[in-house]
């Protein structure tokens, strides 16, 4: 897998994860859910950021 390839698929997965965090949040899910979710969320934002700093430096 390329590095691009790589950071397409980090920004599908923040973007799922945010989605998945959003659905939870309107059904007013449990908290911890809701924490938990959040969570997913921030580390696939992170991962799709760290990617593509990575990808900016080449």
């Amino acid at each position: 897998m390329t590095l691009e390839q790589s950071i397409d698929l980090a920004e599908l997965q923040a973007d799922m994860a945010f989605d998945a965090y959003l659905a939870a949040f309107d059904e007013d899910a449990h908290p911890e859910t809701l924490d938990g979710l959040e969570t997913e969320a921030l580390i696939a934002r992170s991962r799709y950021d760290d990617l593509r700093s990575q990808g900016l430096g080449h």
